[in-house]
């Protein structure tokens, strides 16, 4: 849904629609599985259980369950808290956790006690925990160059799978099943949050808010943009070291060292120690009655779960309710499914995105989890769950870190859990022979993989499919073989095509049935980045030779996208034209073009030119003067391309209109009379039956730009223009240097 309107071009129509034609070939075996949500729910049992991780319960209870592994919600550190938390963001929250941050798994720990009681024991507290802090919080200006950054990576890399996402000034635009933050700007300052984000797990090491391996600069960037409504100044918060003792001893009394033990060490005899089994269902925390224990606030429906799971408490989970519970206690299922639980939602699916619409879902929806104990080898999944390795980087939603001693179990019990049906490997005599077979076919000449898939790390024209060369280390050996003999079966919106459907090869001309034909190509990638080049990874270059007449080629270019129009011009000169933002983007001398990247595989490469090309600024070169449209990657709006026309020599005029100004472009070589050198000369006509004054024709830009007369402009020391024209040229300093505009007036 909504695909359609950001098309930009017939190419992508086109690409589209032959998507299309592909689904429909599958047949109706993708209804059961378009939908990339789940539909199974966790038991009433099975959620309570999640609950009592997620609120800590057994730092009061003993748990009932046997598990080699502890994912219980453990406490923030706050000594961190101390360092980098307004100290009144910390006295409001300690005094009423759920009103300060609705579902927050802090509870009301002040509730038996009257307002201004509970005011005075937070501020006690406060005053504790600033005792043991050694940084004073100030608040820091914003940048406000970082704040349209941190908009961008803060919907993209995947803080919205959890979260609601924000306006343009920060502001939550709520979803269902989105965890709340609050008012950050009362908490926060820059530093602080982006310290947060850049390792929240010293903060909270159980890994609820994941690493979403974020570098310093994009921590601080997002931070920006959050933060962006901050006041500039924080009100001084004076310590009272009297009230810190008054907060360190209620501290103690409230039982707080039980959650958060980097203070104290808890005292095993300072709270409950009754298992959750011997717990009353209506009682203490789960009764609606006010009293000296916690209070969560828990809803009626959250109320019913516990209840229930402490009814039927297991003493022992089966493997597939361990993963189920992990992966709903760390949200994993707000990305991926597992045998039909979880999965992106329809209404958080647009903020999954990619950086390559070729490969469809694949390219922006995480992968399922169904199965994949048996998909992945161990020390693979470790590295992707623990130590951050990816092989999609077309993806823009990260994988975030939850941190080994949290998710680590999760190899073990996926491994044991997911099993495939046997298969049978085809025998062979020579391996030399086999890889060799297998490397013709991941060639151009053979299947083709290298049209979409990536070969050391060297990207595919088409689509930037998972490495080749990591396939071995990263799958299993039998998940492979049934893969490739029936992709749909695992992936049913996969863009990965069958070779052998039905168990038939399709290509007859290759030795062996297909079991030999897998086996062959698995040979060949067993040998990871040790295997041969296949053909069409390193393309032979092409040349379209320029004689007495004018050539042209319409397709990509570098920086330019595919509405560009290359000219070379007999003499040696050349150029680049965008029909997408009406503007002379590129020129150089010499030979004309490379046209194999858009001349082989399915033509998403690029025209290469053959020859130092000068690039030109983006954005259209005649623009209004006093209100020109913000540049970006998109289409002017009220820039329309009208085609062109070609003379006798193939030397095409480009038409384009501005508002009610029609332009015409026209370029052609000139000799120059000394020199001998061929140039290239421009004509541009302006034309208008209303008339149109306080337009601006950007002739090019540089860092280095010197007026040397006579209407002769160096722009740095490999461009020279000369103005011929009744329109005199201004010099104007812009963001990265100078640029020549004429200024014009159509009367």
């Amino acid at each position: 849904d909504g695909l359609a309107n950001e098309l930009k071009n017939r190419q992508q129509f086109l690409d589209l629609i032959r998507y299309v034609f592909e689904i429909k070939a599958r047949g109706p075996t993708m209804d059961v599985a378009v939908t990339h949500v789940g539909r199974r729910q966790l038991s009433p049992e099975l959620d309570g259980l999640v609950l009592i991780h997620n609120l800590n319960c057994v730092a009061c209870h003993k748990s009932n369950v046997e598990q080699p592994y502890d994912i219980s919600n453990k406490a923030p550190n706050l000594k961190w808290s101390a360092n980098w938390l307004r100290p009144q963001y910390i006295a409001r929250f300690i005094a009423a956790p759920p009103a300060v941050k609705p579902a927050t798994s802090m509870p009301g720990m002040l509730e038996h006690l009257d307002e201004a009681s509970r005011k005075e024991s937070a501020e006690a507290i406060t005053h504790y925990l600033l005792s043991t802090a050694d940084n004073q919080f100030e608040t820091q200006p914003i940048d406000i160059e970082a704040v349209p950054r941190g908009a961008d990576l803060f919907h993209t890399v995947g803080c919205v799978a959890c979260h609601s996402p924000r306006d343009n000034s920060a502001s939550e635009q709520p979803l269902d099943d989105s965890i709340r933050l609050g008012d950050l700007t009362s908490k926060y300052n820059v530093t602080g949050l982006a310290t947060f984000l850049e390792n929240p797990h010293a903060v909270r090491p159980s890994g609820r808010m994941p690493k979403m391996q974020l570098t310093h600069w994009e921590a601080q960037d997002i931070a920006n943009f959050l933060l962006q409504n901050s006041t500039a100044d924080a009100p001084h918060y004076k310590f009272d070291s009297g009230l810190a003792q008054k907060g360190e001893l209620l501290f103690s009394e409230l039982k707080c060292a039980a959650c958060h033990t980097d203070l104290a060490e808890p005292n095993p005899q300072a709270a409950s120690r009754l298992s959750l089994g011997q717990l009353g269902i209506d009682d203490g925390c789960l009764s609606d009655k006010v009293g000296n224990w916690p209070n969560f606030q828990l809803k009626a429906r959250e109320k019913e779960s516990i209840r229930a799971a402490l009814q039927s408490y297991p003493s022992k989970l089966s493997e597939s309710d361990q993963i189920a519970v992990s992966l709903k206690s760390f949200n994993c299922i707000a990305c991926h499914d597992r045998d039909d639980f979880g999965g992106v939602t329809p209404i958080r699916n647009p903020h999954f995105q990619t950086t390559n619409m070729n490969l469809g879902d694949q390219g922006r929806i995480p992968p399922t989890l169904t199965g994949v104990g048996a998909k992945l080898r161990p020390k693979w999944m470790r590295d992707v769950l623990v130590n951050g390795r990816t092989i999609r980087p077309y993806m823009k939603t990260r994988m975030p870190q939850y941190g080994e001693e949290n998710v680590g179990h999760l190899v073990e019990l996926f491994q044991r859990t997911d099993k495939l049906s046997d298969t049978e490997f085809a025998t062979f005599d020579d391996q030399k022979e086999m890889r060799k077979l297998g490397l013709e076919m991941a060639g151009n000449k053979g299947l083709n993989c290298v049209a979409c898939h990536t070969y050391k790390y060297k990207l595919s024209d088409t689509m930037p499919a998972v490495d080749l060369t990591e396939m071995a280390e990263r799958l299993e050996k039998d998940w492979f073989h049934q893969y490739m003999l029936a992709p749909q079966k695992f992936s049913p919106n996969t863009v990965m095509p069958s070779f052998w459907p039905g168990g038939v090869a399709i290509r007859k001309d290759i030795a062996g049935n297909p079991a030999f034909q897998v086996e062959a190509l698995w040979q060949y990638l067993i040998d990871g980045r040790q295997a041969g080049t296949p053909s069409g990874v390193v393309r032979k270059p092409l040349e379209i030779v320029v004689g007495d007449e004018a050539q042209m080629l319409r397709r990509r270019y570098p920086g330019i996208g595919k509405r560009g129009i290359g000219v070379g011009y007999p003499g040696g000169v050349n150029l680049a034209f965008d029909a997408e933002q009406m503007r002379l983007a590129m020129i150089w001398k010499g030979k004309f073009v490379d046209p194999v990247g858009v001349w082989t595989g399915q033509g998403s490469g690029n025209v290469r030119p053959l020859g130092k090309a000068i690039n030109l600024p983006k954005g259209p070169e005649l623009d209004d003067v006093t209100d020109p449209w913000l540049v970006d990657e998109s289409r002017p709006p009220r820039h329309h391309f009208k085609g062109y026309v070609l003379d006798e020599v193939r030397r095409p005029t480009f038409m384009y209109v501005f508002e009610n100004v029609e332009v015409q472009e026209f370029f052609s070589p000139v000799v120059g009379d000394e020199s001998n050198e061929t140039r290239l000369r421009r004509t541009v006509t302006l034309s208008s039956t209303e008339g149109r004054d306080g337009l601006s024709f950007r002739v090019a830009s540089a860092k280095q730009l010197v007026d040397e007369d006579n209407g002769l402009y160096s722009f740095g020391k490999e461009l020279k223009i000369r103005i011929i024209s009744d329109q005199s040229a201004q010099i104007v300093d812009v963001a990265d240097g100078k640029q020549l505009r004429i200024l014009v007036d159509l009367v």
